[in-house]
C-alpha cells in the first residue's frame, strides 16, 4: 500500500458515492479517477457505484499498517501539534477543531459524506489540505474544506496529517496504537485544551504531494 494512495478500507460509503460521482461529473478533477469513473456503464452507473462503495466500506481497516510505519522523523511536538488542532481548532485563526465534523476518534459522519480520516495516510491527508488550500480541489460543501485549510500553515497541515494517520479507533477516543506512551506521558502534565497552537512549534518538512489516483 503506497501512502499517495488513499486508504479506502472502512471509508464512509456515503462519502465514496459522493466523491465517484463527483469525478464522473466533474465537480471533482483527477485525470486517473476521471478515466476510471468513465469505464462504469452509463445503465448501471448508480448502482455500480453504490456496489464499489459498499464493497471498500465494509473492510475492515487494519491499524497496523500505519502504527507499524512511523516516521522516525515524526517529533512530539509534531504530534501534539496535531492532535491540539483536532481536538481543540485554532480558534485565535477561525479554525474549528476537525473531530466536530469528523468525531473524536476520527471515523466521520456516514450520513452527513464526511470521511473518515483514522488510519489515512499522513501524505493523502496532507495532498488534499494541500489542494482544498489553493483551490485545486472544491467539491466540498459549502467550501468549508477550502475555508479551513487556506487558514492553515504547511506545518500545521503536517501536524494534523500525521495525527489523523496515528488514529485507531479500536482504541478510546481513537488514540493510536504507536509509541505513545511519551505523549500520553505529555497529554497528563500537559493538558491541551487552551493552549495556543501557535506556540507548538513544527518543524517537519513538507511531504512531496505525488500525481496519483484518489477518493
Amino acid at each position: 500500500m503506497m501512502a499517495q494512495y488513499p486508504n479506502l478500507a472502512g471509508q464512509n460509503q456515503s462519502y465514496l458515492i459522493k466523491q465517484l460521482e463527483n469525478f464522473h461529473t466533474g465537480a471533482r478533477t483527477n485525470q486517473i479517477m476521471q478515466a476510471m469513473v468513465a469505464t462504469i456503464p452509463p445503465a448501471n452507473f448508480a448502482a455500480d457505484v453504490k456496489d464499489l462503495a459498499y464493497y471498500f466500506s465494509q473492510q475492515k481497516l487494519n491499524p497496523k499498517i500505519n502504527a507499524n510505519a512511523t516516521d522516525p522523523k515524526t517529533t512530539l511536538k509534531v504530534l501534539t501539534l496535531g492532535e491540539h488542532i483536532f481536538r481543540s481548532g485554532i480558534p485565535a485563526s477561525g479554525v474549528p477543531a476537525c473531530m466536530a465534523c469528523h468525531e473524536a476518534d476520527g471515523m466521520g459522519n456516514g450520513p452527513m459524506a464526511i470521511p473518515r480520516l483514522a488510519g489515512q495516510h499522513e501524505l493523502y491527508v496532507f495532498t488534499q489540505l494541500e489542494q482544498f488550500s489553493d483551490g485545486q480541489r472544491s467539491n466540498d460543501p459549502h467550501s468549508m474544506m477550502r475555508m479551513i485549510a487556506s487558514k492553515l500553515t504547511k506545518n500545521q497541515m503536517t501536524a494534523v496529517a500525521f495525527y489523523v494517520q496515528s488514529l485507531n479507533p479500536g482504541l478510546v477516543l481513537g488514540d493510536g496504537p504507536k509509541n505513545y506512551e511519551q505523549m500520553k506521558t505529555q497529554r497528563s502534565q500537559t493538558p491541551l485544551i487552551g493552549v495556543p497552537a501557535d506556540q507548538v512549534a513544527s518543524k517537519n518538512a513538507k511531504p512531496t504531494p505525488a500525481k496519483t489516483p484518489q477518493l
